[in-house]
């Protein structure tokens, strides 16, 4: 297998024809391999909710300011 740099290489000893050939190739590859992984992350399921319902208790006074020993660091 070639390494990037022998890849870089070969293509620089092409044409610019064939370079500019060569560059629309790797790009239209790059979009559907972009495009392939958009579709397979959508296609993900769905967050059911209430799925873990009472699993978290939120006490009744959870939106009352907190008392000021709480911000001094003397609670």
């Amino acid at each position: 297998m070639m390494t990037l740099t022998e890849l870089l290489n070969e293509a620089k000893q092409l044409k610019l024809q064939e370079q500019v050939q060569l560059a629309t190739q790797l790009l239209q590859w790059v979009e559907i391999k972009l495009n392939q992984n958009a579709t397979s992350r959508s296609e993900k399921k769905l967050r059911q909710p209430g799925l873990n319902r009472g699993s978290c208790l939120i006490a009744d006074d959870f939106d009352e300011p907190l008392p000021d020993d709480f911000w001094l660091g003397e609670s």
